[in-house]
């Protein structure tokens, strides 16, 4: 073998991996924020309904934003994965802020809080990934 193909495994090797751990880093900020979804929707629509507002509205203010996202996340747009992390934010806060108004239901606040660190965790670490990745790109074809 020679060197010139040893290298080029190893980038063929590289590259694989790094695809590897873009799809970690993906899977991971879907699962948060399918999950984060779907909690809020249990949460506003049958564990903890509003008392002084229509549900549908509360649906709307708490669980909408998480709406705009979706299709960037799901068509792989590094540009929504930046963003979406900091969507994720208020959510944690949100979750932390329900364990403690509502302490027969700290499970939901938690749950919520895990859901939205993931999301977060998985939206930045896609980011770095592929800004590392498309440095060194830019690096090896110049």
């Amino acid at each position: 073998m020679t060197e010139q193909s040893i290298t080029e495994e190893s980038m063929t090797e590289q590259s694989s991996e790094e695809v590897k751990k873009l799809r970690f880093a993906q899977n991971m900020a879907l699962s948060g924020y399918f999950f984060l979804l779907i909690l809020l929707m249990i949460n506003i629509v049958w564990l903890i309904p509003s008392r002084h507002f229509p549900v549908a509205l509360v649906l709307i203010v708490i669980a909408g934003p998480l709406l705009f996202p979706m299709r960037g996340l799901l068509n792989n747009k590094t540009y929504t994965y930046q963003w979406a992390s900091f969507l994720a934010l208020p959510y944690f806060a949100h979750g932390i802020s329900e364990m403690s108004a509502y302490p027969e239901y700290w499970y939901a606040g938690l749950l919520e809080s895990i859901a939205a660190l993931v999301m977060y965790m998985g939206c930045v670490l896609y980011a770095r990934i592929f800004k590392l990745r498309s440095k060194k790109e830019a690096k090896e074809n110049s």
